[in-house]
């Protein structure tokens, strides 16, 4: 956790139940390393709740390699990447592996391995590069400049040259953190106290309550999370302040030794986590911001100072950290400062995150341009297991669609819709949102993920149990009636929640906390997930129609220059993707339909 030590929040949350319905270990190591567990956004709907927890972010690094300890068939080795080897595949191979058609230019080369620095060599038929913010990273506080991804690690240096080398363009962003502050120098009384859900929900469906145990006493109780699964750590708290007037004065005042406004940076940092100084300049008519203090775990006195990213020289971080109550002698244990590194441009990878010019070759995270923990493991695990088959059976296919996983609306995103800046997921990005919710992610994903093979016996028997627990409970539902109306229809009423009905219907007594959850988030959605269902299927034939690899769409009558330079650019997936690619109308996408059923019918 090289930067915030917290995953989840809106969007971001949902895509880590999504990684654990699909086998991935990001919501077990946060179960496990959380101290503190809240629920966002609870005055809205269901359907944008975001889980997130504050971790431990020290035990959490060792829980995450606890785990991978516990993985069958891993061999970790630690060292630097120095040269990726490739050499030039056949028109064959490249075929076979949906390699490049003629309208990509030259065949593809294919992966063979991976040189260390030391002069190891690793034989590879995959590789997959996640570099996070090291490629030539440097680092700003200031007019000082420091090579590194972050304070203690340098930087990754020839890796960048080989992406170009073998024919990659690379682009430039940028990122922040900010200052670290020392717990006992912090007058806590002077900012608003942020405890933590009384009952937390966990990350992980294998920490939810298991439907083959007895339910608990209190199975009556509202329909939240699971009565039964508690943090293994100690819980604490965040707190909640506010930047001032006084304080913007002064930013505005250095701005001129700000990196980013002295010409000193140049790249596009994220705009939705500015620093604070671009949140003086661009909301200069807001007389504060809010800031929260967070525990950076429990064995340190480290607080991580939510909201206040910046890069400005250490001097004038120790005025303005000072004129926030509660903070006039605090002790900087840590500067902020901002971090430039390389990336690769997506629009040179594929759905399946493997790079159109070299076979075997995947992206995954910040290289690809996205910003944060949670995009980032998402993107790792469908590069993992895209180059896993790649390297078993020569061809890279699975890919999740926008209405499945929030997983599939990050990727297509990427790859239809190159960014500007550092990508960063928002509930807004997904039109399926009512489908993507974070209690329906095992419904979602987990049978996807048995059939790949990612889902294990423990998890799959689990998720049938669970299943068959809320379809019995929804049968009785249905069955149960009250002045001759359905349980089912009543509880579809606004006014009414689950608990209402337990207390006339025993029946419903035994039925365990969490499925109840499950039953009334379904039951009072159940109205607007059909309407959404039928906008899904108007969309599933364009989605379903992949564009073959080696479609020649010079030879597409009728097309515009602008759209065949957009097609050639993007070499989109299906005609749905090639939909979403801006500058592409729906007459450009019949006329590809209609060159695509004449070449089939024809057998070209």
């Amino acid at each position: 956790m090289s930067c915030n030590p917290a995953i989840g929040g809106l969007a971001k949350g949902q895509m880590v139940r999504e990684i654990d319905a699909l086998g991935g270990l990001m919501g077990i190591a946060t179960d496990n390393a959380g101290i503190q567990f809240r629920m966002l956004n609870r005055s809205k709907g269901p359907a944008v709740w975001g889980p997130r927890a504050q971790a431990d972010k020290y035990r959490y690094a060792i829980e995450v390699q606890r785990l991978l300890a516990t993985c069958p068939n891993l061999t970790i080795v630690q060292g630097e990447a120095g040269a990726i080897e490739t050499e030039l595949a056949n028109n064959e191979d490249a075929i076979e592996t949906g390699g490049a058609s003629d309208s990509e230019g030259a065949t593809r080369r294919r992966i063979t391995g991976v040189t260390l620095a030391d002069g190891t060599r690793l034989r590879a038929r995959s590789v997959v590069i996640t570099t996070g913010t090291f490629l030539r990273a440097l680092m700003h506080t200031g007019e000082t400049k420091t090579e590194g991804g972050r304070v203690g690690e340098s930087a990754a240096k020839g890796l960048s040259g080989c992406l170009e080398n073998l024919g990659l363009e690379l682009g430039r962003l940028k990122t922040g953190t900010p200052p670290r502050l020392k717990r006992e120098s912090i007058d806590f009384s002077r900012f608003e106290i942020q405890p933590g859900d009384e009952a937390p929900a966990p990350f992980s469906y294998l920490n939810e309550y298991d439907p083959l145990s007895p339910a608990p006493d209190d199975s009556v109780s509202a329909p939240t999370p699971s009565a039964r699964w508690q943090p293994p750590l100690t819980q604490v708290a965040c707190y909640l302040g506010t930047t001032n007037e006084a304080m913007h004065e002064i930013i505005r005042a250095n701005l001129h030794r700000a990196p980013m406004y002295s010409g000193q940076i140049q790249s596009t940092g994220p705009r939705y986590c500015p620093s604070i100084e671009d949140k003086v300049v661009r909301f200069a008519d807001k007389a504060s911001h809010h800031i929260f203090l967070e525990p950076e775990g429990l064995d340190t006195n480290e607080i991580y100072c939510n909201g206040i990213s910046t890069s400005l020289p250490g001097d004038v971080q120790e005025q303005i950290v000072r004129l926030i109550p509660g903070l006039e002698n605090v002790e900087i244990l840590r500067y902020g400062y901002a971090v430039e590194y390389d990336m690769v441009w997506p629009t040179q990878i594929r759905s399946t995150l493997e790079t159109k010019a070299v076979a075997g070759l995947f992206l995954a995270g910040q290289i690809n341009g996205t910003s944060g923990y949670e995009e980032a493991a998402a993107q790792g695990l469908m590069a993992g297991l895209n180059a896993a088959c790649h390297a078993r059976t020569g061809r890279a296919d699975v890919v999740l669609r926008r209405d499945q996983a929030y997983i599939g609306v990050l990727i297509d995103d990427l790859v239809t819709k190159p960014p500007t800046e550092p990508y960063r997921m928002f509930t807004s990005r997904a039109e399926h949102r009512l489908h993507l919710r974070s209690d329906n992610a095992d419904d979602r994903l987990t049978p996807i993920g048995r059939e790949i093979g990612l889902v294990n016996d423990d998890r799959w028997e689990r998720f049938n149990a669970r299943h068959d627990a809320v379809q019995t409970s929804l049968a009785l539902l249905s069955e149960l009636q009250s002045a001759g109306v359905s349980l089912s229809e009543i509880l579809r009423r606004p006014e009414t929640s689950w608990d209402d009905l337990v207390v006339h219907h025993d029946a419903l007594k035994n039925v365990p906390r969490d499925v109840a959850r499950l039953i009334e988030i379904r039951v009072k959605y159940e109205g607007y997930i059909a309407r959404q269902d039928k906008q899904i299927e108007r969309f599933a034939k364009l989605e379903t129609k992949l564009i073959p690899d080696a479609i020649d769409y010079a030879r597409v009558v009728g097309l515009r220059n602008e759209a065949r330079q957009k097609l050639i650019k993007f070499t989109p997936r299906s005609l749905g993707q090639a939909l979403r690619i801006s500058g592409i109308t729906p007459a450009d996408v019949t006329l590809l339909a209609v060159h695509m059923d004449r070449s089939s019918r024809h057998g070209k």
